[in-house]
């Protein structure tokens, strides 16, 4: 029964309906759409799931020649589906019909659609789905910095997995892993990303209408870049510093914003890292400063706000960023501690506010950017760092 089904997401309107589908060998696939190259993959992913789940060798063609009784599968586009990335499917005895707001509301019926084959093979029930995304972007950050850097193959199978969720944002936090041809010094042992790789990722995600945004640490984090003495000069606190929790911290851990050669080597990294996406996004992080005013940028903290300091070298960064015709994102959480600055953020930034634990005033601290009409993201974690099995019920 379509009653006892588990789709992920679940559908927005799932109505069952008397019957079955009448699936049989040798039918068609048809791309009743103008331009059927641009679901030819789409169409692919439906024709390998009608094998490896209901035995079906079924053939794709597009165009209107072939008489109905042929067609297993009509997929097509209709703009009276108001909701972008919405879909309808049809599933009775009759044939299937799935039919898209646009391409990538096709692509979200076909996993639906893939999903039910794997549940029910070739014994779909009928029913009828209509379903539309509650927001519009729904994105994954995968630390790679940590000393765990995924192989191409790892990463081919979570984008797999997660454009099979309809995510259609994924981005790999990125501090010392991108092989930049002009700091080959910092990455030497970290089997790092090559842009090359990164080519390759982007056009896997493309094809499966994941926006794949460059990210790269250009403010704090940078502890990995201060570990070679090349880099330490560029450091707020070239000795070191202690954290609130009063962990004593050797090595620094950001950038001197007071210092013109801080913007200009986070210039160099941007012209060497964002030519390599597609994405009209870039996440320039900016969290965690710690010791911001605790060494080099102490005096103009004093004499302008610690909290304005900081927002003065984002601006510098947005700068960048809009150079290469890009929409900066940031982590809010330094800026949500000067709630009187917010006001100041350019009004096309992303702002992402994150929290680890259940608590986190989410409602609160979004309150701030929307009030401001900064656009930002809710960005929970999934509790599963320091910990062997993940904390599930704090992630749920």
């Amino acid at each position: 029964m379509a009653s006892d089904l588990l789709l992920l997401p679940k559908p927005q309107i799932l109505n069952n309906q008397e019957g079955r589908a009448d699936l049989r060998n040798g039918k068609a696939i048809l791309l009743d759409v103008p331009d059927p190259g641009y679901l030819l993959f789409t169409a692919q992913q439906v024709q390998k799931a009608l094998t490896d789940f209901a035995g079906l060798e079924w053939f794709i063609v597009a165009g209107r020649a072939l008489p109905d009784e042929l067609i297993g599968l009509r997929i097509g586009l209709n703009q009276a589906i108001a909701k972008p990335q919405g879909y309808q499917m049809q599933i009775s005895a009759a044939g299937i019909r799935i039919e898209g707001h646009d391409e990538a509301g096709v692509f979200y019926a076909v996993q639906t659609f893939i999903q039910l084959l794997q549940q029910h093979g070739n014994e779909l029930p009928s029913l009828e789905i209509v379903d539309w995304p509650d927001l519009p972007d729904r994105g994954v950050l995968l630390d790679i910095s940590r000393d765990k850097v995924p192989k191409m193959e790892t990463l081919y199978e979570l984008i797999d997995l997660f454009a099979s969720w309809k995510i259609n944002q994924f981005q790999l936090y990125t501090e010392h892993t991108f092989a930049y041809r002009n700091h080959p010094d910092v990455w030497a042992k970290a089997s790092p990303i090559t842009a090359e790789e990164i080519l390759l990722l982007d056009a896997y995600c493309r094809q499966r209408f994941i926006d794949l945004v460059p990210n790269q640490n250009c403010f704090g984090h940078m502890n990995r870049w201060f570990e070679h003495p090349r880099y330490l000069p560029l450091a707020e606190t070239p000795d070191g510093y202690t954290q609130p929790d009063g962990f004593n911290c050797t090595v620094p851990y950001s950038l001197n914003p007071t210092d013109p050669d801080s913007i200009k080597f986070v210039s160099g990294l941007l012209g060497e890292l964002l030519p390599n996406f597609s994405s009209k996004l870039f996440n320039a992080n900016c969290d965690e400063t710690f010791e911001l005013g605790l060494g080099k940028s102490k005096e103009s903290c004093e004499e302008r706000g610690k909290g304005r300091v900081y927002l003065d070298f984002l601006i510098e960064i947005y700068q960048q960023v809009q150079e290469h015709g890009r929409t900066m994102q940031f982590w809010g959480d330094i800026v949500g501690n000067y709630p009187e600055l917010v006001p100041d953020l350019p009004s096309n930034v992303i702002a992402l506010e994150w929290g680890y634990e259940s608590n986190h005033p989410f409602a609160k601290k979004c309150r701030m950017f929307s009030d401001a009409k900064i656009p930002f993201y809710v960005c929970p974690g999934t509790s599963s760092w320091n910990s062997i099995g993940g904390r599930t019920d704090n992630a749920l």
